[in-house]
């Protein structure tokens, strides 16, 4: 997406790419169908969760190391090469929501109190739809291939998209970053799933209520909701530039 208007038609690599990571995620849904979760013997006496709640503990002396070490490292760079240093800043900033995300969904207790949540009717189903402990298939998850999905075609087709950033508060963020955010949120998201269906990391499969899913809820609603909003100005004015 980076390289969007650099490229006049992406190489065949590229769905190559994406149909197997979107082919890892099925597949891994339909192995967890067929299979069953075994319980690890004397695995009362191993559960890495124990590390993870006192990671939490200390966070803000570990924060601070973090902080220090990526500053460090982005002045070095900036000092040699200015556009190698924003491309370390995006990686650390992925890297950084991630584990923010892996330790915000791998706390606490390996089982956890029932949560209050009581709906009925509609609202019920479509709350166990968009429940990521029952399967992978999230919202950023597919907004992620309707977006990655579209840049591909816009080039196949010669429909392209203007995504210029200038002064104007409507290109306060563009479409590539909003989504490259949204991916880290995506990872995180399927913590959730993996979590809740088998071992991970030598950290134990826990029994999580709802609250911890709509609180990943409300971070989708925020930058899902953004990524939408901009992928549906940039296709709409895309169609009409080119119609």
């Amino acid at each position: 997406m980076k390289n969007y208007d650099r490229v006049s038609v992406y190489p065949n690599t590229t769905y190559i790419a994406l149909g197997i990571g979107l082919g890892m995620v099925v597949l891994a849904y339909v192995l967890k169908k067929v299979s069953t979760y075994k319980e690890i013997q004397h695995a009362e006496k191993r559960d890495n969760r124990v590390f993870i709640n006192k990671l939490v503990q200390q966070r803000k002396l570990l924060e601070k190391w973090l902080i220090g070490i990526s500053s460090l490292a982005l002045m070095i760079t900036a000092f040699y090469n200015w556009s190698l240093a924003f491309q370390l800043l995006e990686l650390f900033l992925f890297i950084g929501i991630v584990l923010i995300g892996f330790v915000f969904v791998m706390k606490g207790d390996r089982v956890e109190e029932p949560d209050d949540l009581n709906f009925k009717g509609k609202v019920k189903k479509f709350h166990e739809m968009i429940d990521y402990r029952r399967h992978p298939f999230t919202i950023s998850l597919n907004l992620y291939l309707l977006v990655v999905g579209s840049f591909l075609l816009s080039k196949q087709l010669d429909i392209p998209f203007y995504m210029e950033v200038s002064g104007d508060p409507r290109y306060a963020t563009s479409l590539p970053v909003s989504t490259f955010v949204m991916s880290a949120l995506m990872v995180t998201s399927a913590f959730i799933y993996i979590i809740n269906n088998g071992d991970i990391f030598g950290i134990r499969k826990s029994e999580q209520n709802g609250l911890r899913v709509l609180q990943i809820h409300f971070a989708e609603i925020i930058s899902c909701g953004v990524t939408l909003l901009l992928w549906i100005v940039i296709v709409i004015e895309a169609f009409i530039v080119r119609f």
